[in-house]
């Protein structure tokens, strides 16, 4: 019974019971302290599972590693990653469980070395071990470590499962590293994994993010029995992202007559696909009538999809309206959408205020004074060059090199502007140079853009 209130939305009912049984005089055996640990981990009750522990120690009872790992979970989920860390250290045997446990509870905290370097000692791993590594380096931005760890995997003799699949698919995504990509496509097929809602949108997504669209298409419609919302809002956003914006809102149409309402991310997409279109009529119907027909009152994205249509039309003193009437405080997104049409047409006057927001929002944003500097360059306004180099130089700020990244043979490579710390720099250095001499003829040019 108390079991089965612990699994359940009813942890505090486990609790009362094990807390009877205690006073009726049954001892704690390892199940009992499982569940308690998992309620108190639940509950977020640490001084329950601080008092509870205490008695197991004083009692002198074995804490098994299941019982360990919920201990684990319940410190380290509290903010107690130290006493987490005591007690892993404390276990004489450590079976695979509770090594996962305390390397999630390290990336959950943000100490990605600490965990890295914990999972380094590892002896056995099994897939959640590879699993949490993974995400971990993707919810920290490393995409190129992830693709480099499942690569790892491949080497090792671990079968890589579902939950795999969609966690490097989503590096794959984030770094257009479409081999990655298109083996984790061939891998899937090949054993027979359900293209369920998960896999199939994760597919349609990392195609569309590296670049394939027409292959996002392909796996799209081989599932036209199982498409869900998220299917529909991936090919449509694809679709939006690859300029294609009469077809993203002909999915969007089809999805509807198929009985899928959409949410708030699909519209994204749809906004989305008008602004790269330039379809004010449809962009501007579908954000007014969001809350008629779908329900849904615009969020700060989809004010900034209509920012940005306005912006790319060049109906820039409609997108200011548009700004003023928002309900919400206009952030970075918004008024950077405005500075871009502004700089598409050379509308030096509204560019300045949406820049000077942006400044206000982040008094070092270096993005802004190198949109105006150029703003003002295509104007001919030496002056306003000049004063926003002035103006950068003095709090500071120096443009962001640029960075890009390939994939070669399944490895992903990073550069960055001006860098020089790849591990084959002068090899690539010197075949630019070759390039450079027999493509690009002798000429010199002037300009006093960024």
């Amino acid at each position: 019974m108390a079991r089965a209130y612990s699994t359940s939305n009813q942890p505090s009912e486990s609790l009362r019971l094990i807390q009877s049984a205690v006073y009726s005089g049954f001892a704690l055996d390892s199940v009992a302290l499982a569940i308690t640990f998992s309620a108190c981990r639940k509950l977020g009750r640490l001084s329950t599972a601080m008092e509870v522990h205490g008695f197991v120690i004083k009692g002198g009872y074995e804490i098994d590693p299941f019982v360990s790992t919920e201990l684990i979970g319940v410190y380290g989920d509290n903010g107690e990653l130290s006493l987490a860390r005591r007690l892993f250290n404390e276990i004489p045997v450590r079976n695979v469980v509770v090594w996962n446990a305390i390397v999630q509870q390290y990336i959950k905290h943000g100490f990605l070395e600490k965990a890295e370097e914990l999972f380094g000692d590892m002896m056995d791993r099994d897939v959640v071990s590879w699993n949490t590594m993974i995400s971990g380096f993707c919810r920290a931005g490393l995409y190129a470590k992830a693709v480099a760890l499942f690569h790892e995997i491949k080497l090792s003799k671990m079968k890589p499962n579902e939950v795999t699949m969609r966690i490097v698919l989503s590096a794959c995504s984030e770094l257009g590293a479409l081999d990655t990509g298109i083996w984790v496509h061939v891998y899937i097929e090949r054993n027979g994994m359900n293209l369920n809602g998960n896999l199939d949108h994760c597919l349609v997504d990392m195609y569309s993010k590296c670049g394939s669209i027409e292959k996002a298409l392909q796996v799209f419609e081989k599932i036209p029995l199982r498409r869900d919302l998220y299917s529909w809002t991936s090919i449509i956003c694809g679709l939006a992202m690859h300029g294609r914006a009469n077809d993203a809102l002909g999915k969007f149409s089809q999805m509807q007559e198929m009985g899928i309402r959409p949410d708030e991310v699909t519209l994204v997409g749809v906004l989305g696909a008008c602004a790269h279109g330039g379809l004010f009529d449809q962009g501007y119907h579908y954000f007014r009538s969001m809350k008629d027909l779908y329900g849904i009152s615009p969020k700060i994205e989809h004010y900034g999809c209509m920012v940005d249509l306005l912006g790319r039309v060049g109906l820039l003193k409609e997108a200011c309206l548009v700004i003023k009437e928002m309900p919400m405080k206009p952030n970075g997104v918004v008024w950077g959408s405005l500075l871009n049409g502004c700089k598409v047409h050379n509308n030096s006057t509204i560019g300045e205020i949406a820049a000077a927001k942006l400044v206000e929002l982040d008094p070092r944003d270096h993005w802004a004074r190198v949109m105006m500097s150029n703003l003002y360059a295509d104007d001919c306004n030496w002056s306003g060059v000049i004063r926003m180099r002035k103006e950068m130089r003095g709090v500071g700020l120096k443009k962001t090199p640029g960075c890009s990244s390939i994939e070669v043979n399944g490895e992903v490579h990073e550069f960055v502007a001006g860098g020089t710390l790849h591990q084959k720099y002068a090899n690539i250095r010197n075949m630019l140079g070759i390039f450079e001499v027999h493509v690009f003829p002798s000429r010199k040019s002037f300009s006093m853009k960024y």
